[in-house]
């Protein structure tokens, strides 16, 4: 099979980055040359496009209450350039507000916790939890824990 037919396979099961198509392409132990060739062709015909990766996995990222930061940390790990992804996130016409989306997450993580019975200690606890899940969750510190704050403390 052809370096370019085997890309275009590995492209149908879903999206993926120009890093993601060459590291698959060189476990399959294809030649560069042959490698260079397939993904040129295949970003020639914006089946290889990470700028339009990145708007979607912002998309995708928002929908599932991550934060700013971690959807930036995953598109570096998934190898695109970060001024690409600084490029694009500035183009993105819809961002969530972070704060109403950590205060949305940061409920769930309370859903079923009564925080009126806790003494200082344990409140201090459950916003360290709180804090961390949602700075796990990409949102920046200070939303996190302005987050925690005003739902355990009210």
């Amino acid at each position: 099979m052809e370096a370019i037919d085997r890309a275009v396979y590995y492209l149908n099961i879903k999206p993926r980055t120009r890093k993601q198509v060459i590291d698959y392409l060189l476990k399959k132990e294809y030649l560069q040359e042959e490698i260079d060739a397939a993904v040129s062709e295949l970003e020639k015909y914006h089946y290889i496009d990470d700028a339009n990766y990145c708007r979607l996995y912002f998309e995708m990222g928002f929908e599932k209450r991550r934060g700013i930061g971690r959807i930036k940390r995953e598109l570096a790990e998934k190898g695109v350039d970060k001024q690409l992804i600084d490029e694009v996130f500035e183009e993105l016409e819809e961002v969530p507000d972070q704060l109403e989306m950590a205060l949305e997450e940061g409920r769930l993580i309370l859903q079923g916790t009564d925080t009126g019975d806790l003494d200082y200690k344990e409140k201090q606890k459950l916003m360290a939890k709180v804090s961390r899940r949602l700075a796990s969750r990409g949102f920046t510190a200070d939303i996190a824990y302005k987050v925690a704050r005003q739902l355990i403390e009210g």
